[in-house]
């Protein structure tokens, strides 16, 4: 009955909405993107209250039955995360142009069209690295790394290129604890593994991701879509942003 209740005042809702979206002269096709992004963050909400069952099994549960308990929870917290990316996709058109990248708002960044073959390796040392210390792992797909990461280096200013080594090692002095999570918890073998589907908690480049995440969000969307698929980088920064328990230091400011 309940479900019935809120599908009719949501149904309601919506046509409520849209029309009034429409009457300010917003695009059916955008109406219909912004109604779905509202839609798919309600389920990955849904999806944060489900996995808390996890922690809350039935009394006097059996390790057995305790075991079933968990993985249940898991894969109906999986399946709210697939509706919400099928949501998305249903309301995006099938093809769309390709958009100029997103510079951060700042008049002295310069945008480099390609980053030089030796910065690529430079930074995949130290990513390398960082990767290796926080999980012990050195199974990850260097192939993919050196297809993934000159394209996330682009949305790095050519100003800043010189210094990113030393800018991302200290990100990842100051975020350790937080990282160290995000790969404990989705990385291979991780409790909650199966909610990564971007395969990026594997990748040592990922630790780059998460820098160009906090420091140019628009900037890495930008190239991102210009070359890979859109939703993989979308399912790596929800874990990245909402995935994790610990406490995140203070961010620095953005001087640029």
């Amino acid at each position: 009955m309940g479900g019935t209740v809120y599908g009719d005042r949501a149904a309601a809702a919506i046509q409520q909405v849209t029309s009034l979206l429409d009457s300010a002269g917003v695009a059916p096709e955008k109406t219909q993107e912004l109604l779905a992004l509202i839609q798919a963050g309600a389920l990955e909400g849904a999806q944060g209250d489900v996995l808390e069952l996890a922690e809350q099994p039935p009394e006097k549960s059996a390790a057995p039955a305790l075991h079933g308990w968990v993985a249940a929870v898991q894969a109906a917290a999986a399946e709210l995360a697939h509706i919400a990316d099928r949501t998305i996709a249903r309301a995006r058109p099938a093809a769309r142009p390709t958009a100029p990248a997103a510079l951060p708002a700042h008049s002295s960044s310069t945008p480099i069209d390609e980053a030089p073959q030796k910065q690529v390796e430079q930074v995949l040392a130290m990513a390398e690295r960082i990767f290796t210390e926080l999980t012990g792992r050195t199974d990850y797909s260097r192939e993919a790394s050196l297809e993934i990461l000159p394209v996330v280096l682009t949305a790095i200013a050519a100003e800043d290129q010189a210094d990113y080594i030393a800018q991302l090692e200290a990100f990842a002095t100051r975020n350790r604890d937080w990282l160290a999570e995000l790969y404990r918890k989705y990385g291979p073998g991780g409790d909650l593994a199966e909610l990564d589907r971007s395969g990026l908690t594997e990748q040592p480049e990922s630790i780059v991701i998460c820098e160009r995440l906090d420091a140019a969000p628009l900037w890495l969307q930008g190239v991102w879509d210009g070359e890979s698929e859109g939703s993989m980088l979308e399912r790596f920064a929800q874990l990245w942003k909402f995935g994790c328990d610990t406490p995140r230091p203070p961010q620095p400011s953005k001087a640029r």
